[in-house]
């Protein structure tokens, strides 16, 4: 009697990997929904008599009657679509009756239709902003705006040199959005001391404030040893417990246990096992940019005297992550690829409507953003665009409310870039148009 061997290990299946063809329907199911009710809508109004949309009651029975009309078979896009048009019609409402008084009724219904004509404006770049066969991408909205924003917050680049110099070109117009690239709000997540050697994780505000004690402690009070790569030159050294005296208790612990990962990403090395000093690399990159100068002693030697800036091993940090990004963590991935689609998606939306248009917090709203933004940070991953390991994107509704409410309360940060990007978009798409 024949049988088979049974296993002896439960081997759990992991997640399959999506592929492009899987991803882009995802992210354009509900836009090909939104599109056509802004559509109908503004098709609607313009059919209305002015003076009929005084009287409110009568937009609410046009809305009912689509809704009947408009009847779908998947539950959540019934949902969704009813949620969508019911907020249309609102806005519509309110804007009449804020209005009515002060603004002719002509002259509101015109505002109403120039809005929605923007509206569809938008959408349709979001619907196209990409080509389903991944064919010409320099000609897509997504292809070149991740590589717009990329080269100001992730750049690229032969080694680690040329990284770090292209962070530093735009920093004075992007450390904002530079630094806030690297900080996650969900940092808490990961457990810094028992992190994978390896994985790069985002900065916490303990860690960030690490930086700035390194930085200050190098520029104002640092020891000098010497220069093991180079004979007669001193190196700016300062002692690791002094790191973390201005911490109370155990408040830092993880960060100082976590010290060795901690100084290779912003370009330090521990000497003699008490010291911190910077690496030959990044002594080669404090010289290149006027972040160190020499001063020769009267016994000859050349003492390397640091001048440090709040950026200088932050954005070391930066340009070794992006050099390093198959390593990112979890944490850091889904916030990166958050971001950029945050962007390109308001980006979008500052060049398609005007600051006036009365539609803007439907874009803005978290039930829109959700069955919009996760497809598209997953798009934004792919090899061709960031090179992210999309696998570590998180699928759960709840994290990403999360991530979205942190997102929106940073605005102040991108908004300048933000504008960068609309203008962008202008220029690309008059570009596009000519050739």
């Amino acid at each position: 009697m024949s049988y088979k061997k049974k296993g002896t290990r439960n081997v759990k299946p992991g997640r399959k990997r999506e592929k492009w063809t899987d991803i882009l329907p995802r992210y354009l199911t509900f836009l090909t929904h939104m599109r056509p009710i802004l559509r109908e809508t503004r098709r609607v109004i313009i059919g209305l008599d002015a003076d009929l949309l005084l009287d409110t009651e009568i937009l609410d029975k046009i809305r009912e009657e689509e809704e009947k009309r408009n009847v779908r078979k998947v539950r959540a896009l019934t949902e969704f679509s009813a949620m969508y048009r019911s907020n249309i019609y609102e806005i519509i409402k309110d804007f009449l009756v804020k209005y009515r008084d002060r603004i002719p009724i002509l002259d509101i219904k015109d505002y109403i239709i120039e809005f929605l004509y923007e509206s569809v404006g938008a959408l349709n770049v979001l619907q196209h902003i990409t080509n389903p066969d991944e064919q010409n991408l320099e000609n897509t909205y997504l292809y070149v705006l991740v590589k717009f924003i990329e080269e100001k917050l992730l750049p690229r680049g032969r080694n680690l040199k040329v990284i770090y110099k292209k962070l530093l070109e735009v920093s004075p117009d992007f450390y904002d959005c530079q630094r806030h690239i690297l900080q996650p709000h969900t940092y808490y997540r990961e457990k810094l001391e028992d992190s994978d050697s390896f994985e790069i994780p985002g900065i916490s505000p303990k860690v960030y404030q690490v930086f700035n004690n390194i930085t200050s402690l190098f520029n104002l009070d640092p020891n000098f040893g010497n220069f093991p790569e180079k004979e007669n030159q001193e190196l700016p050294m300062i002692l690791k417990t002094e790191i973390f005296n201005p911490y109370i208790d155990s408040v830092a612990n993880a960060e100082e246990e976590a010290i060795d990962q901690i100084s290779e990403r912003i370009g330090l090395r521990i000497l003699d096992e008490i010291f911190l000093a910077p690496s030959e690399n990044l002594v080669e990159i404090m010289i290149e940019n006027n972040f160190i100068r020499s001063n020769t002693q009267s016994d000859g030697v050349i003492r390397l005297l640091p001048q440090l800036s709040n950026e200088t091993l932050y954005l070391h940090y930066l340009a070794f992550a992006s050099q390093r990004r198959g390593f990112l963590s979890k944490e850091l991935i889904n916030w990166i690829s958050m971001n950029f689609a945050f962007l390109i998606y308001m980006g979008i939306l500052k060049w398609k409507l005007s600051d006036q248009n009365i539609f803007y917090p439907i874009f803005k709203d978290l039930q829109t953003n959700e069955k919009i933004l996760p497809f598209l940070m997953k798009l934004i991953c792919f090899p061709n665009y960031l090179g992210l390991d999309k696998m570590k994107i998180r699928d759960s509704p709840q994290y990403r409310k999360e991530i979205f409410n942190f997102i929106g309360s940073q605005i102040d940060n991108l908004k300048e870039f933000i504008n960068e990007i609309a203008i962008y978009c202008e220029k690309f798409d008059k570009e596009r148009k000519n050739k």
